[in-house]
């Protein structure tokens, strides 16, 4: 039976002793290049890969290149497309992405949540490309379902990924998620495959998205829709021989989810709208308010998210915080959130000093934003009138405004003392 730990608690399961990341000073920065919103950096340091569509006729490709963007070459190129959300084996010999290929049920993105996505790896150079999810229907993404944001453990010898299943013809699906694990085996003499794959959060009708590993490989950071409707909070998930022992780290009414540990294991970064308002956090404070449950968040999720994400009005904004889970703090770190940026995934440099992300935002001047400031919408409104952005005809087909997305990739660095940096 899986315990949910009181918010309390959290310092005496997490943590123990000070982490430099909790008060270090830090500078953000604007990288050169923009990768894709996922990046990822090669074991080696100085390569990344990341997915992404450059509205070139390929579609959206798994890409590696320097962290100038030099040295840009596409790995999955001529293969069936939509191909996104690579992650690269702590050993460097395999690469893990996301995949549609094969499947005619797809919605959403591969490897960002929806339907049709499968895990695949490949060597790093794009070869012996093997599927590992969806080889049959109890442990894979069969017609219908979907497996996603999958995360490598430290060592590489397990997988963590969250499963939706819609396939009720073949697999008994109910529309809803579940989180899984499974052992990465490689042996050498045959192509690598997914082992011992069991449920370790339960599908329950909330909704779920798989985060980073703790580094030292004893669980994984997790999202789930907890507690009222749609209220998407952060939990630690403590690997034990029947699942999880669960912490909720966050409960704040608002957007909590992507993230990452820092590299000491002691503190938590991690994405939030909560000083952003906007639809999300509107519908958060009315559902609990109206004490609304969690267990019907597998009909409410997609809509609700297409209503308050990369939409022109009212859309929530998000921003990087710190949480220090000794104390229960939390700490700002970006106020892009202000300008209309979200942040989406993010990862560490190898040498635990950078933590990189790519934002997404749709143009200043098409988006009305909450508070409303009408002086400055109509300043930014005539701006991109003067100039108009050319619309993204691929967002047509699936009914999305038809606005293209601005991305940037941004560094955060933090300044440690030289003693305490974390290996």
């Amino acid at each position: 039976m899986v315990a949910v730990l009181a918010l309390a608690l959290a310092p005496a399961c997490l943590a123990a002793g000070s982490s430099p990341y909790t008060s270090a000073p830090y500078s953000v920065s604007t990288n050169r290049y923009a990768f894709g919103q996922a990046p990822m950096f090669m074991p080696d340091g100085r390569r990344i890969v990341f997915g992404k569509d450059f509205k070139k006729g390929d579609g959206a490709q798994v890409y590696m290149a320097r962290r100038d963007g030099s040295r840009l070459r596409c790995l999955t190129c001529g293969q069936p497309a939509p191909n996104n959300v690579p992650a690269p084996r702590p050993q460097g010999d395999w690469i893990l992405f996301h995949s549609w290929r094969g499947h005619y049920f797809t919605i959403g993105s591969p490897g960002y949540g929806g339907l049709g996505s499968s895990l695949y790896v490949m060597r790093p150079d794009g070869s012996h490309v093997t599927k590992l999810t969806g080889t049959d229907a109890a442990h894979g993404s069969g017609e219908g379902e979907d497996d996603y944001h999958a995360y490598w453990s430290p060592d590489g010898r397990r997988l963590v990924y969250t499963h939706l299943n819609w396939n009720f013809v073949n697999d008994g699906g109910q529309g809803k998620w579940d989180v899984r694990v499974a052992d990465f085996v490689n042996d050498g003499r045959h192509p690598p495959r997914l082992a011992n794959v069991r449920v370790v959060r339960p599908a329950n009708g909330h909704w779920y998205e798989t985060q980073w590993w703790k580094p030292d490989g004893s669980g994984f950071l997790y999202t789930e829709t907890w507690g009222h409707a749609m209220d998407t909070e952060l939990f630690f998930c403590r690997l034990t021989a029947r699942g999880c022992r669960s912490t909720q780290l966050t409960d704040n009414p608002s957007w909590n989810e992507q993230a990452i540990f820092t590299p000491d294991g002691k503190d938590v970064i991690f994405m939030s709208s909560r000083d952003s308002p906007g639809f999300f956090n509107t519908w958060s404070n009315l559902t609990r308010a109206a004490g609304l449950t969690a267990d019907e968040d597998w009909l409410l999720t997609l809509p609700v998210f297409e209503a308050a994400f990369l939409q022109p009005v009212a859309e929530e904004t998000t921003d990087l915080y710190l949480l220090d889970p000794r104390l229960g703090s939390v700490r700002r770190l970006t106020r892009d959130g202000r300008d209309g940026w979200i942040v989406p995934e993010f990862t560490w440099d190898p040498a635990g000093r950078e933590l990189w992300f790519t934002q997404n935002r749709l143009p200043p001047g098409a988006r009305v934003g909450l508070p409303l400031d009408p002086v400055k919408e109509l300043r930014e409104a005539a701006s991109m009138l003067r100039s108009p952005p050319t619309p993204d005809a691929s967002k047509l087909l699936v009914g999305d405004v038809a606005l293209p997305v601005e991305q940037r990739t941004r560094v955060l660095r933090f300044k440690l003392p030289r003693a305490r940096r974390a290996p």
